[in-house]
């Protein structure tokens, strides 16, 4: 039955639409998690992803690096020793 056997197109075709669907998800989850400048940043980027997914999506993972906060590492390792010493 040749109907059932799937092409290499449509493999190829879900591949792509794997390896899409997994940038989708990594863009919206890092700018949910991610603080941005303005205060209607993140609201815009998460529109642009949810409604406009293409090209949403790869304009954010280009474009939204400058327009994060940065965040500072700065641990209180004094805080950890005095708990420990309690």
């Amino acid at each position: 039955m040749d109907l059932i056997v799937p092409s290499q197109a449509l493999i190829l075709w879900q591949l792509i639409m794997v390896a899409y669907l997994g940038f989708w998800m990594y863009a919206l989850i890092d700018c949910l998690k991610n603080e941005f400048r303005g205060p209607n940043q993140k609201l815009i980027w998460v529109l642009l992803i949810l409604f406009a997914p293409i090209m949403g999506t790869f304009l954010y993972l280009s474009m939204s690096q400058s327009s994060k906060v940065k965040r500072k590492f700065d641990p209180d390792f004094m805080r950890l020793k005095n708990d420990k010493t309690t």
